[in-house]
């Protein structure tokens, strides 16, 4: 099989198993012992360890399972008055708008999302779509730092710089950007960070973090309330329920192995096999690159317009056609419709090659071919 969507849950390597394996075991032997007596403990080292990778304090960070979960701890701390607003741009990944939705329409507040059309030529356009689209009722703007469902890399420090000029609170959507990037979380400014350690930094599934800035971390609680409200973020994050945290636990192995591997290396050879598939992709495809072809808005993934022809499907069509590619041809790669295109998003990590994308291609061409 090609498994060309890295992006969408990770893989754990045979070592990170191990390791939680071996976490599992650990639990389920003194359960008590190890989650309620040493439970602080072990966090604490999981914790230290992505901190200092990472460039946050322990005590302005938690653990969470996923990106969207610290996301919606954030959202339902607010403390939102009819007429507010929460902004976020059309790349916003979905359940993340809808979790915004919600928070604002049980409040009576508005959501907004500010176009940024592709193509895109240039990062800075980006930046004026979103400070364009801030007004005196904006309480809080979400931006993701890599989008999903068009790879772009979004130039946050400039974002957050405008908006804090206009004094706007972001929230940055960081569910892509460890190990893809090089990341210094307390560097970029931002009043929140929530970002997952399960894709781009081989920690198992359930693995990710909340970073809040420290003005901020007073009114911020887990979306689960539990023994330790009002205990600060550190303590409240901890502890909330009886919940799995062996991938927690297993974070320190799977930075290990990422470091072992080389993380420049790494992310130096998942750009460079990015960039090359996006040129192939737009090249074989026949269509125009939704980002600058140089790659200065990729990490390690690529999203690219489906060729003419697969431009005309229905909804129903599309997910026929995406089946289609896994179940004859043994193709995984996610496949869905963002504004008025059809698009397919590759992902590239150290065990793809060439071939997979080139192999992707002539598929593709050929099913446009029977449409």
């Amino acid at each position: 099989m090609d498994f060309l969507n890295h992006g969408s849950f990770g893989a754990v390597p045979r070592a990170v198993f191990d390791e939680q394996t071996e976490w599992r075991r650990r639990v389920e032997a003194r359960p008590v012992e190890t989650l309620a007596r040493r439970g602080d403990e072990l966090i604490g080292v999981a914790k230290e360890a992505v901190g200092r990778w990472l460039g946050m304090k322990s005590g302005d960070f938690g653990l969470v399972t996923n990106a969207t979960e610290g996301v919606n701890a954030v959202l339902r701390s607010l403390e939102l008055r009819p007429g507010d607003e929460l902004l976020t741009t059309t790349h916003v990944y979905n359940a993340v708008r809808q979790a915004m939705k919600y928070v604002a329409g049980r409040s009576g507040a508005s959501y907004r999302e500010v176009d940024v059309p592709l193509p895109i030529s240039r990062p800075d356009e980006a930046v004026d779509h979103v400070v364009r689209g801030i007004s005196g009722r904006t309480r809080l703007v979400v931006i993701d730092h890599v989008t999903s469902p068009t790879a772009l890399i979004f130039p946050v420090e400039a974002i957050v710089r405008a908006c804090t000029e206009r004094g706007t609170n972001v929230l940055l959507d960081g569910a892509h950007a460890p190990a893809m990037l090089p990341l210094d979380v307390q560097r970029i400014g931002a009043a929140y960070y929530a970002g997952n350690l399960h894709k781009w930094s081989f920690a198992p599934r359930g693995a990710a973090f909340l970073w809040a800035r420290p003005d901020r971390q007073a009114e911020l609680h887990p979306a689960v309330i539990s023994h330790r409200l009002g205990e600060g973020i550190a303590r409240e994050f901890a502890w909330q329920g009886t919940r799995d945290v062996t991938a927690w636990l297993s974070v320190p192995r799977a930075i290990a192995f990422l470091s072992d591997l080389g993380e420049q290396r790494v992310r130096e050879h998942n750009h460079a096999l990015a960039v090359w598939a996006h040129r192939l992709l737009c090249d074989r495809w026949g269509v125009t690159p939704l980002s600058p072809a140089d790659g200065s808005m990729l990490g390690s993934m690529a999203t690219v317009a489906l060729p003419g022809k697969l431009q005309g499907m229905d909804d129903a069509e599309g997910e026929t056609f995406q089946r289609l590619l896994y179940s004859e041809h043994r193709i995984e790669v996610p496949v869905h419709r963002f504004a008025v295109r059809w698009v397919l998003r590759v992902s590239c990590q150290v065990y793809n090659t060439a071939r997979q994308y080139e192999r992707l291609a002539e598929v593709v061409n050929g099913l446009a071919l029977r449409k």
